[in-house]
């Protein structure tokens, strides 16, 4: 073998070689591929773990979204820093020893500046071990101090307010916001809830009748205001009206109706001196008491040579002095 030969051969055992150290390498890309390429998705923020060099968790920088290259020995971990929500039932002992369950929901998100921090100190179980036990622990101190009853008539509001603060003050100073917490449903034994529909009920007609009695009192108080000012105005009409202001009235009103084209019978000489109408609706006059009133006075033959009632009323104006009205009565008919 000559020496260009045995080059020749060195070569490609050294290929060979190198080929299969590349072909190891490229196996061990692939296979390692997901802890080596770690891609932050939207929404989501990353810590990362060091696993040599005495580096532990990055606790002052975090990774955003993107692509990261990291050594395949060390660890990203992943948090989801959108708003999220989580539901959970709760049984609870009211105040006189009651259980209740209570189905609350609580909305939260996470810092994403300060996620290494809740990483190192509680880490990915953190709604295991901190939101769920502070909730459940919240819920139980407020809704245990209330009265299955006073459950139905304090604002709901203002329950959830409690129970917001509660969860707050028990999980510290990590990095959880607390969004909203919603107390869904509550739940009573079915005993205590139908003797709790009727007690509401009663108080619900109580506050009625109580209605009731307020507006009719009202309405007694209407009806003596305006019994009083039905007095007061009689009591001014009696101090104005005279009865001569009276007997000009009664004389327009007969003529008045003297003028209509309905048939009737005028009688003169009746009360206070005013003239009497019969027969005002028009149908045929009775001929007996015509008689009876002109043989008392004067004969039939005058009755019939009557002069037309406009006439007497003119002259009735004329000659009866009685009938003029004070200045401030016939300013009032003007």
């Amino acid at each position: 073998m000559t020496a260009k030969q045995a080059r020749k051969k060195s070569w490609k055992e050294r290929a060979g070689k190198l080929l299969v150290v590349l072909l190891i390498l490229l196996f061990m890309v692939l296979y390692m591929y997901n802890n080596i390429v770690i891609t932050v998705f939207p929404g989501e923020a990353g810590v990362l773990f060091r696993r040599f060099w005495d580096r532990g968790t990055e606790i002052d920088y975090v990774y955003g979204e993107g692509v990261t290259l990291i050594f395949p020995w060390d660890r990203m971990y992943k948090y989801n820093v959108r708003i999220r929500e989580i539901k959970q039932t709760v049984n609870v002992l009211s105040h006189n020893g009651l259980t209740i369950e209570v189905d609350a929901s609580v909305r939260f998100y996470l810092l994403p500046k300060r996620v290494p921090e809740l990483h190192q100190r509680v880490g990915p179980e953190f709604i295991k071990k901190v939101i769920q036990p502070s909730v459940t622990s919240s819920v139980r101190s407020v809704i245990g101090s209330y009265k299955p009853e006073e459950l139905y008539t304090t604002a709901r509001d203002q329950i959830e307010d409690d129970v917001l603060i509660g969860a707050v003050e028990a999980t510290g100073r990590l990095p959880i916001v607390y969004s909203k917490i919603v107390i869904e449903n509550i739940r009573l034994p079915k005993l205590i809830n139908a003797a709790i529909e009727t007690k509401l009920r009663e108080e619900q007609k109580f506050l009625e009748y109580e209605f009731r009695l307020k507006r009719e009192s009202a309405e007694i108080e209407r009806k003596i205001r305006e019994a009083r000012g039905i007095r007061e105005f009689q009591r001014l009409v009696n101090e104005t009206i005279t009865p001569e202001y009276l007997k000009w009235k009664g004389i327009r009103a007969t003529l008045e109706l003297a003028r209509s084209p309905n048939s009737k019978i005028v009688v003169i000489g009746g009360k206070d001196g005013l003239p009497v109408i019969l027969n005002p609706d028009g149908g045929p006059a009775p001929a007996a008491p015509v008689k009876e009133k002109a043989s008392a006075t004067e004969p039939a033959e005058a009755m019939t040579n009557a002069r037309p009632i406009e006439d007497f009323m003119d002259d009735m104006t004329d000659k009866q002095p009685l009938l003029q009205l004070p200045s401030s009565k016939k300013e009032n008919e003007k």
